[in-house]
């Protein structure tokens, strides 16, 4: 009987925190209308100049939208690196991790002044068990989903600083 009145009250307690908030105003920033709506169509990634930031700027663009003449301007840094993590009782290295870090600023076009900066980090990992090309292929796959995890967590962080980007 006293596990019923514990959820009776959990219940109670989450519908009553569920009105608080329903009527506190808060509205969700990607919802029509909220404020990172308006970033979409004026914010535009620098030009790439490697296909690790190609991959970067590809995802960006599918999360905030293709332009190439928006008023504001993301520069970004990208910084990979590699670290063995498996390596066999034979000194083989068996499994890499690939970590990123993801610098960026938001500015006006033809303006230096920042609206928003911070950097982001994330890390994946791939085996290296495998053949050469195998492992490559394993490389790639992994640079590939660092550079939209970079991107994903860099369209986060603005997502939220929206009202100062307007």
């Amino acid at each position: 009987m006293s596990s019923f009145n514990l959820t009776r009250r959990a219940f109670a307690l989450g519908a009553a925190m569920t009105l608080a908030l329903a009527g506190c105003g808060l509205k969700p920033s990607l919802a029509p209308g909220g404020a990172a709506q308006s970033l979409f169509g004026r914010l535009r990634a620098r030009d790439p100049e490697n296909r690790t930031e190609y991959l970067f700027v590809r995802r960006f663009e599918e999360r905030v939208g293709l332009t190439t003449s928006g008023d504001l301007v993301l520069v970004y840094d990208l910084e990979f690196s590699r670290t063995a993590q498996g390596i066999t009782s034979d000194q083989i290295t068996s499994r890499f991790m690939l970590s990123g870090k993801a610098t960026y600023s938001v500015r006006r076009a033809g303006s230096e002044a920042s609206l928003a900066h911070g950097s982001v980090t994330a890390f994946t990992g791939y085996s290296a068990t495998g053949s050469t090309v195998a492992t490559q292929a394993a490389q790639a796959d992994a640079a590939e989903r660092l550079a939209t995890q970079l991107a994903d967590l860099v369209v986060a962080r603005l997502t939220a600083e929206a009202t100062r980007l307007q």
